[in-house]
């Protein structure tokens, strides 16, 4: 899997050990302050029946004022901390975070987007990568994680409202209605929300297949008229701009094959790395690659360095590449287009059964994956 993927994700989820505030006893709100449980979007009868219903209702009033959000996962397998703010009426946003799929694999994405431009920075260890892509994405699918959670979760309305008029809702047993997350073992949660369906805080902490999941969600800041542009923008350098759809595959269990499938022309002078036999080796792109180019990359039989053309390789003439592989694809000023890794049973590798290696074009690779996604 590549560092790049989470997934943005980097899926895509997110944490904070233990509950806010606790679980803690009802508090009797004045009359001045005191909301309506029914009122809340999604809260019928005491318990939360629509929880997308209420995913929606806040996502509208985190977008339309602006917001400050904080969001933290945690398991075995993955830590992310992520926060988000976004100006209002979503005209800019930014998400910075970091992810970590194992002890020795962090990644960070900061992303800044304006109503025409998105543009991402990663890092991975010493490798920092720049993406600028067009359009305005305004999925904000960071917001709609949570839904995961508190579907689990059987909500119910633990008291009428707090004194400042919240409502508060806790689960301390899994949803039986639930689908979307099996096998578990132990759950507790807790939702702060307001009448209108705007969330305070969210704490989950839950035991799947006996691994422990914590999840948290908590609205710092209410308010944010627009989201300034991070200096790093200036130093995003100009290949970053290159909009391709590239992939990898296997073919023959004995070379690569790289297609460039639509989008801008790939310049002369590339490189492609290539990680496989237990070697590393680096080749440039002596033609430019345009949509609908095809190039063969093999390791040479008799000198093991690796090649690259646009004719199928003879057989005779090829090293055959071993799971897992790996391939980066780097525009000469540094810009990272594809990055990713494969692994296929040596069997039945073929052009379709071995799959494609990431393309770092495909957006949530930066927002997502042990990143983060937006």
């Amino acid at each position: 899997m590549t560092r790049l993927k989470v997934v943005l994700a980097l899926v895509p989820i997110l944490l904070l050990a233990g509950c806010i505030g606790g679980l803690g006893a009802e508090t009797q709100p004045s009359d001045s302050t005191a909301s309506s449980p029914e009122e809340v979007p999604g809260v019928t009868n005491g318990t939360l029946a629509n929880d997308s219903a209420l995913i929606q209702a806040n996502r509208k009033a985190v977008t339309t004022n602006g917001a400050t959000v904080q969001i933290n996962q945690s398991s075995r397998e993955m830590n992310i901390d992520a926060r988000l703010v976004i100006g209002a009426n979503l005209s800019t946003y930014r998400l910075s975070g970091s992810g970590v799929a194992s002890p020795d694999e962090e990644t960070s994405i900061d992303k800044w987007s304006n109503e025409t431009t998105q543009f991402v920075r990663t890092s991975s260890g010493e490798q920092t990568n720049y993406r600028v892509l067009e359009g305005h994405d305004d999925r904000l699918t960071m917001l709609s994680s949570m839904e995961t959670f508190l579907a689990a979760g059987n909500f119910e309305v633990a008291n009428e409202t707090t004194d400042d008029g919240m409502v508060v809702l806790t689960a301390d047993s899994a949803s039986p209605a639930d689908t979307s997350m099996a096998n578990l073992e132990q759950f507790e949660g807790r939702l702060v929300v307001n009448e209108s369906g705007q969330i305070q805080d969210v704490t989950v902490t839950l035991t799947q297949d006996g691994d422990q999941v914590s999840y948290s969600y908590e609205l710092q800041q209410v308010g944010v008229e627009s989201v300034q542009k991070p200096a790093w923008v200036n130093d995003v350098p100009p290949g970053a701009t290159l909009q391709t759809q590239l992939s990898v595959t296997v073919e023959n269990n004995s070379y690569l094959v790289l297609e460039h499938s639509e989008g801008d022309v790939v310049p002369r002078g590339t490189t492609v790395q290539v990680k496989s036999n237990g070697t590393t080796d680096t080749v440039g792109l002596n033609s430019s690659l345009s949509a609908g180019d095809r190039r063969y990359l093999y390791f040479d039989t008799s000198s093991q360095d690796l090649q690259v053309t646009a004719d199928r390789p003879d057989s005779s003439a090829v090293s055959p590449v071993t799971s897992p592989t790996s391939v980066e694809i780097t525009t000469e000023d540094g810009v990272i287009l594809h990055s990713g890794s494969m692994g296929w049973a040596s069997e039945s590798a073929g052009a379709s059964d071995a799959g494609s290696s990431h393309d770092s074009n495909s957006e949530e690779s930066a927002d997502g994956t042990a990143t983060p996604s937006q």
